[in-house]
């Protein structure tokens, strides 16, 4: 276990990333059980909206520790995490 807290504490950006896998999901799990009981999708509007934030965050704060190709690497997938998974999901 100590290999992957190292490994984690390489670039503080994945202790982001982590936190955003998590949160999408939560979201995921209660969008998609909201669908049996007449979801709306305002949760995913929530995510996606407050992940672009978080994704920006995310980004800088690796081209901080890891520099330009690390701000655009985590930017793509931050992305992906926090905007496609959740538009897929729901859709």
């Amino acid at each position: 276990m100590q290999g992957v807290w190292d490994w984690l504490a390489v670039n503080p950006a994945r202790y982001l990333v982590l936190i955003s896998l998590v949160v999408t999901w939560l979201v995921c799990l209660a969008e998609y059980q909201g669908r049996h009981t007449g979801g709306s999708g305002w949760l995913t509007l929530a995510r996606i909206s407050v992940g672009s934030i978080f994704t920006l965050i995310t980004a800088v704060v690796a081209g901080f520790f890891g520099g330009v190709g690390a701000f655009f690497g985590y930017l793509v997938l931050q992305i992906f995490v926090c905007v496609v998974i959740p538009l897929v999901w729901v859709d």
